[in-house]
This record gives structure tokens, C-alpha cells and sequence, in this order.
């Protein structure tokens, strides 16, 4: 079996959120008017619909529509009082654009990826604490689960998540990784970086980080959809995965993998970096059907591992 690296018996569905910072309602009604005219670019809103869909009074949203307007965010029809996405976004989504070009690097090597390893393949960018994903490629086999993790969803970098990032980290960034898990999972920081250095280590000797669970009833993906609900993604996503998050123990990180040994991972993924040798995007698979042995699990490591030093050479960056 896989040497794990067990932290304590703590309770780890300690919730998450209460360490967080609080939500703004007011940021939270912007996210969701900008998806909702997004989702559907051709169809015009009315105030009326935009409050309906926010939950609120129409003179609650008015003053923010009137102010999106006025930033060129909105545009309004002078006649029928409706409402669209306006020129001002344009830049602003080329900038996104720009920012995700590596990316675009990626999308080639990730398809190679998910046909050889016959899972999903998904890149991750960072973006403060969380990772954002930032494209999902099936294999050519059909359509394999995704742990219900959709364009644009974000995945807060606590421990267990997050080690094939934060096994590159500067020892200050790192010992802030362990603060927000001790915090997260009730464990003294001190176990947490004695317990995880060495995993981390290992991340790097191999060059590839692996998170197993214990295959329960109800299986994370559902977790995330059932939590998740109907609707667009933004706030709401997000409470979904960090709820969903809980699910997972503790000692999910996988140190040595036995040859002789059973996996079925919950993801293996590994950085590409850039040219300052900081981890650019995240390659990873992930969402396993089913059980496999330690030889296959470490092959599609390895497959992995080099895929991300392809887009690692591709975008001219360096290996830390």
C-alpha cells in the first residue's frame, strides 16, 4: 500500500468559510448580472428580469445598473429601457485573454494527455489562494468525469489541495499554505509542516503530486453538483467546491506509490513554470472511475510530469 502522510483524528469537515473573508452582497449582484448577459449575449435584460434573477427589489439593483452604465459596463436601449454588456468589457477580455495564453500553449499537449491516460485533463491558473480553472479537455474516448469542476470554478489552495503548487513555494509562501490548512483543518501548524515537507519533497524529487480518497457513497462530483444548484457559476460555485472540499480527509496527499498497490486518484497533476521558474498553469487528470495499479498510476505520473515540461519549454520558462 501507499505510504500516506496521515496528520492527526481531527474533524475534517471543520467548515472553511468561517475563515474566509465575508462576502460582499453588493460584488456577489455584479458577478451574477455580468454571467447572466453573458450566458445569453443576444438576449437584452429589463431591470425587472435583472432583479428577478438577483433575488432582490428592483430599486435595490437600480443604483448598480445605473452605475455599470455610466462605466460603460451596460449599455441601455433608449427606447425599450433593456439592458446588454457594454464596449467597456472588451478590453477588460482581452486582458483575460492575453493573461491566458499559456493556455493556448497547453490545449495540444492536454489533448495528448487525456487520450493517453483516458481521463479528463484540466489546467489550472492561480489567482490569490485559489486555483481558477482554466480549460477542461476530454479524451477522445468519450467524456470522463471532471470531479463536477466546470470552466471558471475556483479551488481554494488549503491542504490536502494544492501540493504540486505549493511544493515549489518559497518556504514563507509555504509555511502561509500550512497556516490557512492548520487553520482550516484544526491542526497546530507545526504537526501540519513536519507532516507535509516531506511530501512536498517527494512532489519534487518525482516531479508530480497525486490526491487519493477514500471512495465513498457519495462521491465528490455529486457533492459539487448537489451543492452547487441551478444557475451560473460565480458565488455560488464557489461556496459549492470549498463545501464540497470537506469531503476530503486529511491524508490525501500519496507519498510512495507501491507498485503492488491499488489507486483510484482523485487527481495527479503537475506545474508548467515560466520563465521566472514559478508555476505558471497546473496539468493535471483527474476524477479516476475506477481503481488501478500502482505501476499505471505512476506511468500516468510520469505522463503528467512531462506533459507540464512540454508547456513549460513551450512558453521558454525554467524548471526551479
Amino acid at each position: 500500500m501507499a505510504r500516506l502522510y496521515p496528520l492527526s483524528q481531527c474533524d475534517t469537515r471543520v467548515a472553511l468559510c468561517k475563515h474566509m473573508a465575508r462576502n460582499s452582497p453588493q460584488t456577489d449582484r455584479i458577478v451574477m448580472l455580468t454571467e447572466l448577459l453573458a450566458d445569453e449575449p443576444e438576449t437584452p435584460r429589463s431591470l425587472a428580469d435583472i432583479a428577478r434573477h438577483l433575488g432582490v427589489a428592483k430599486a435595490t439593483c437600480y443604483p448598480m445598473v445605473v452605475a455599470l452604465t455610466e462605466a460603460g459596463w451596460l449599455i441601455r436601449h433608449p427606447t425599450r429601457k433593456t439592458y446588454r454588456l457594454g464596449p467597456a468589457l472588451i478590453p477588460v477580455g482581452r486582458a483575460a485573454e492575453a493573461a491566458t495564453d499559456v493556455v493556448d500553449l497547453a490545449r495540444s499537449v492536454m489533448h495528448e494527455l487525456a487520450d493517453a491516460s483516458d481521463m479528463a485533463s484540466i489546467a489550472f491558473v492561480q489567482s490569490g489562494s485559489d486555483v481558477v480553472v482554466a480549460e477542461v479537455v476530454q479524451p477522445v474516448g468519450g467524456r470522463r468525469g471532471t470531479l463536477g469542476l466546470r470552466l471558471g470554478d475556483k479551488v481554494l489552495l488549503v491542504p490536502p489541495i494544492g501540493s504540486g503548487i505549493a511544493a515549489w513555494y518559497p518556504q514563507e509562501q509555504r509555511d502561509e499554505w500550512y497556516a490557512l490548512g492548520g487553520q482550516s483543518l484544526g491542526v497546530d501548524v507545526d504537526v501540519l509542516r513536519a507532516t507535509y515537507e516531506p511530501a512536498l519533497a517527494l512532489v519534487r524529487e518525482r516531479g508530480y503530486a497525486m490526491e487519493c480518497m477514500q471512495q465513498q457513497q457519495h462521491s465528490l462530483a455529486d457533492a459539487v453538483s448537489e451543492l452547487r444548484g441551478r444557475g451560473v457559476g460565480g458565488h455560488r460555485s464557489t461556496v459549492a467546491l470549498r463545501e464540497a472540499r470537506k469531503l476530503l480527509s486529511a491524508d490525501a496527499v500519496v507519498g510512495d506509490i507501491d507498485p503492488e498497490g491499488s489507486y483510484q486518484p482523485l487527481s495527479i497533476n503537475a506545474a508548467a513554470f515560466d520563465r521566472d521558474g514559478e508555476p505558471a498553469v497546473v496539468l493535471c487528470v483527474a476524477d479516476a472511475s475506477r481503481p488501478m495499479s500502482g505501476v499505471r498510476t505512476a506511468e500516468i505520473g510520469e505522463l503528467v510530469r512531462d506533459a507540464a515540461a512540454r508547456v513549460t519549454t513551450a512558453m521558454h520558462g525554467r524548471h526551479p
